[in-house]
Order: structure tokens, then sequence, then C-alpha cells
């Protein structure tokens, strides 16, 4: 009787112990669909071609374990000793009395070492036990009461701790672990800003929608200890690490000459680094990791500014160790928290950092005089401005900036695909005009286009006469201004000229482009300077000796009768004056001049001689 009064008592006594373990701050993963477990972010490794851990139907169902779904890794032969799984979203917890027991179930084909181990803020902890019985499942118990009051957020498994002849198959289920608490941070929500316009052919580029990218091999290799997320910020791809020590990005089969770069870009957002790193390895001349000629160094950024973004323009000089760049295969991105940064990342690039200024430094060139009654401008300082509706209509695709520079109003479009000003209220009539003038400035623009719409007799968009025509131009000068004078005959299918009302302006590349215009008007080229050669007397004379047509340089002879105030001019075809050779009293004589028009294209100019009362113009053709 007393044996089995005590028999009881020990019932009892195990069961209040079992129910005292049960509401412990302890849960367990079991791999179930709806359980907990399955949909985690497991990560293999040091187990050869890292195959995935699986979740599949427990293939002995039965005896201590009856779960439906159990995990199944497979050690591979040509994996470490210590191949390993791992997750981190069981969240952030710590020890305590009540929870320092974690336990397993495994089922194993042989016996050998199991290890549990714990990361996270404080010192890394791993036990050891191993299975006693094979083609069974068996409970393991790991006691980790050594490390109450320690906070952790990874749990390791080494699941077959020895060195195999063979590929091993182990299935995992039902680990009891301490209750975490997954951090819940901000996240961006405003995307990385877009990167300053760059000539693309200096641009070596991984990850950006601002220049074409390179193949990637992987943005996190399977050593990697981070977990990837691919996602979009207002439309702009982006990469996310969460739970990240170290992830590792390869371009092994695409490997990188940066030797002509001078820095590296990357926007940064993180709601919690304390410390972010990036590492550059070069594979050397072979091309092969640990191929003995590799090189590699890493640059931290201490203290970075948490929740905005922080653009990082690392000078390749601070990479010290990097003695090579040709070979550039791995990109190694680091956190601290170790194993809890959450990073984003967008515009990883190199590029070449040169002298051509990306934003003008001088104002657009006056305009050269004109008769105000033969121009109609929208927008210059040098002449009375028509009414203009808006500068950037609401169908845009472009950013509008006014500014000055040099006290100068400017008009900056950035973010270009196409921009369009209107005057519907105001539409011009350029019937009378010959011209279109504008000053354009671009750091980066490699196409731009000008569109002329007029909207017809009835004076409405789309009412059935509208006509258009747009004139592109390719390969414009860079980070200069030039000065478009477009011929109205070349915008060949504006029909009529009478209800000019929108003007579309196009950049490539497409969205990037940045271009700042000024002195935007139509004007009448009909020239007040004719050739002419009377009320000259005889004893003058004035000729172009040679050669004519000429290529650069020509002799200009002229001859007078008795001492006079003498100026000889070069005019152009539009009658806008090109330079002046003579300007002074000069004695009755013979006189030769030289003229070098080596900056000047093909052509014909004029060439005037004031001499006195007298003036004569004539003609010259200039042939590259």
């Amino acid at each position: 009787m007393k044996r089995q009064l005590f028999q009881l008592f020990a019932i009892l006594f195990l069961v209040a112990i079992s129910n005292v373990i049960i509401a412990q701050p302890s849960h367990i993963i079991d791999f179930e669909p709806s359980g907990v477990g399955s949909t985690w972010s497991w990560v293999v490794a040091e187990n050869g071609d890292n195959p995935p851990l699986e979740f599949i139907s427990n293939p002995v169902s039965g005896g201590i374990n009856t779960s439906p779904t159990v995990a199944k890794f497979i050690a591979r032969q040509t994996g470490n000793p210590w191949a390993l799984f791992f997750t981190d979203d069981d969240g952030q917890f710590t020890f305590d009395a009540n929870n320092a027991i974690v336990k397993i179930m495994v089922y194993k084909s042989v016996i050998s070492p199991v290890h549990f181990k714990v990361e996270g803020t404080s010192p890394a902890v791993e036990l050891t036990s191993a299975n006693t019985v094979t083609n069974q499942w068996e409970e393991l118990t790991f006691d980790f009461s050594s490390a109450i009051g320690n906070t952790y957020n990874r749990l390791v498994i080494i699941p077959d701790f020895l060195a195999r002849s063979q590929d091993n198959v182990i299935y995992i289920d039902n680990i009891r672990v301490p209750d975490g608490v997954v951090s819940s941070y901000p996240e961006p929500t405003v995307a990385a800003p877009n990167p300053p316009a760059r000539d693309p052919s200096k641009v070596i580029s991984l990850f950006s929608d601002a220049y074409t990218n390179v193949p990637v091999d992987t943005w996190r290799t399977n050593w990697s200890s981070a977990v990837l997320t691919d996602l979009t910020i207002n439309g702009n791809p982006t990469k996310k690490y969460s739970q990240l020590d170290f992830v590792g990005i390869e371009t092994i089969t695409n490997q990188l000459n940066i030797t002509n770069m001078t820095h590296l870009h990357l926007d940064v957002w993180s709601p919690n680094f304390t410390l972010f790193g990036i590492k550059l390895v070069d594979f050397g001349p072979n091309g092969v990791f640990g191929g003995g000629d590799d090189v590699e160094h890493q640059v931290n950024i201490n203290s970075p500014t948490q929740n905005e973004w922080v653009s990082l323009d690392i000078p390749l000089s601070d990479f010290t160790g990097l003695t090579t760049r040709n070979n550039i295969a791995q990109y190694i991105l680091v956190g601290q928290p170790t194993g809890l940064t959450v990073v984003y990342i967008d515009n990883f690039y190199f590029y070449q950092e040169t002298s051509v200024p990306i934003e003008p430094t001088v104002a657009a060139p006056t305009p050269p005089a004109r008769d105000p009654s033969k121009v109609i401008s929208l927008f210059s300082d040098a002449y009375t401005n028509v009414p203009v509706d808006t500068w950037r209509t609401d169908w845009s695709s472009a950013v509008l900036t006014d500014l000055t520079i040099n006290g100068n109003p400017t008009k900056k479009y950035s973010q270009l695909d196409f921009v369009g000003i209107e005057t519907i209220s105001n539409q011009l009539n350029i019937t009378n005009m010959t011209h279109l003038h504008l000053d354009v400035w671009s750091p980066n623009f490699t196409f731009f286009g000008i569109k002329l719409v007029d909207f017809g007799p009835n004076g409405v968009y789309g009412g059935g006469d509208d006509v258009e025509h747009q004139v592109n131009f390719t390969s414009l000068a860079q980070s200069e201004w030039v000065s478009l004078d477009i011929p109205l005959s070349e915008f060949t299918g504006l029909t009529t000229r009478n209800n000019i009302a929108q003007y579309i302006l196009v950049g490539q590349p497409t969205g990037l482009t940045t271009v700042y215009i000024d002195n935007f008007y139509f004007y009448n080229s009909t020239s007040g300077i004719k050739e002419i050669d009377g009320n000259i007397p005889s004893d003058f004379s004035l000729e172009q000796n040679y050669p004519n047509p000429f290529n650069p340089s020509t002799k200009i002879n002229f001859s007078l009768p008795e001492a006079s105030n003498v100026t000889l001019k070069i005019y152009n075809a539009l009658g806008q004056e090109i330079t002046t050779l003579v300007n002074q009293f000069m004695n009755a004589g013979k006189y030769e001049v030289s003229y070098d028009a080596a900056e000047l294209p093909t052509g014909i100019y004029l060439y005037s001689l004031s001499a006195g009362n007298f003036n004569s113009v004539k003609k010259m053709l200039l042939i590259k």
C-alpha cells in the first residue's frame, strides 16, 4: 500500500512538473504548416552545396513523436563536420531559471553528436548531446543554466557533428526554446535619393535605376548570415537585409575591373545599426578565391545616422589593403548589433570622379542684339516675355526648379523624361519668325528634343486641325552652355504656325536627364547687312584676295586713297558680328589683313569695310 501511495505521489509529482514545464515561458517549434517554424527563414551553411531545410511528412509517426510534419536536414559528405542550420526568426530572448532547458527531437541513422548553439548580444554558448539510438525518434536535452541572464536572438543547430563518408539524413522536430520577442523597427517611407548625374561611361553599377547594372551572381551567398528581402519603396526597387551579421554579394562569373574608378557609392537606411562595414575582395590575376593572390579590405562607418537615407561616397583609396582592383568578385556588408541589424540599400555603384561640373557656374550667354519687333520671347532677360501658362504641365515627367545663376534667372529640369510648357491662353503666331533660339546646359544628356505643337485655327487641342513636329539633337556638348538656333523650316510637320500652344522638351537618359535652359525665344533672322559695293570711290578697293572659298584662313586686301577712320568687320549670314579685324585711323595706301576662321562652321560670311563716309560689304565662303 505504501508502494502504491508512493507511485501515485510520484506520478502526481511528474504531472505537476510537466504542467510547470508547459507553463514556462517557452514554446515548441513544430514545423507544422499552421504551427511554428515552417514559414521561418532557415539558413543552411558549411554543408557542401547547402541543400535547404525541408518540411516533410513524419517518416515514422508514433512513439514519442506523433507530429504530422518534421524538418529534414541532409548532412552532405562534402560538407564540414559542423554543417548547420540556423534562424533568427524566433526573436530575442533571455535565459532565466524557468526556460534554460532546451529540448529537440532527432531521428538519425547514425550515432553522432548534436550541437545546439545560441548567439546574440551575449557571448555565444554551444552545448553538445548525442543520440543513443538510430532509426527512431529520441529527445535530447540541453541545459543552458550557465547562460541565465544572457540575451540571444539566434538558434544554431549542428545535427551531425562528425566527418562523413556518405550523405546523412537527419529529421528534426519539436524544438522547445524560450519565447522570443521579434523586434518591430520603423521602415523607410521614401525611396533612396536619386544619384547625382554622372557620365554613364564612368560608372560601374551593381544595383541602381540610374545606370545599366552589370550581372550579379548573388545578392546573398549561402555562407551569409542575413535574411534578404527584395522590395519596392515608392516604386523604387530596394534590397533589405535583416538579422544582419554579414552578407556576401558576388560577381565571380563577371569580375569587375574598377582600376579607373575613384569612389564607391551606396545609399543605406537603418533603424538600428551602430556600425556598417563594406569589404571589397579582389580574387587576383588568377580570378580564383584562395588562389594566393587575393587581396581585400574593409571600410567601417561607425555610428551612422539612423532612420534616414545616408549616401556613402567612399574613396577607393580608403581600401588600403585592396592593392589590386582588376578582379573584384565579392562585396561583404557587415552590420552591428551582430545578428540584429536591419539595413536597406540602393544605388550600389562605382564611379570615376572627374573635374567636369555637374551644374553651371556661369549664366547662359547674353543673346545677340536683335530688333525687339522681330523677337517673340518666352523666357529671356534680353526681351519682354509673352505670358506663359505653365513651365511644367501636370502631365509632365520632370521636376522644375526656378533658380538664378550669377543673378540670371534660369530654369532647371531634373529627372527629365519630357516636360510640357504651354501658352494655351496666349497662343503664339510665329509665321513671321524664322528661327527658334534656346540656350541649354546639361551634365548628362545624350539626347535632347524640342517639339512645337500648333492647335490649329480652332485653337483647341485635339480639335482635328493640330499639327506638331519635334527636332532632335544627339551628342550635344555636356557641361557647357550650348546655343541652339533652329530654323523653323526644320519643323517640317509644323505646317501652320498661327496657334503655337505647346512646347515639349525631351531628354535622355530617360528620367535621369538634368537640363538648364535660358533665352527661349523665336526671332526673324532677316539681316540688315546686304552685299553692297556702292557709294565708294573707284580709288577705294576691297577684295578677298585668296583663297575663296577658304579653309581655314584667307587674306583680305583693301586700299585707301586718303587717310581715314577704318573698320573692317566679319558678320555671319544672320547679320551677327563675328569679329573686328581693323578699327583704327589709317593712312592712304594698300593693306592686307589675314583672317583665321578655324573655330567657325561652314557657311557664308560677310566682310564689311567702312572708311570715312564710305562702306562696302562683300561675301566670302568658308568650306570645311
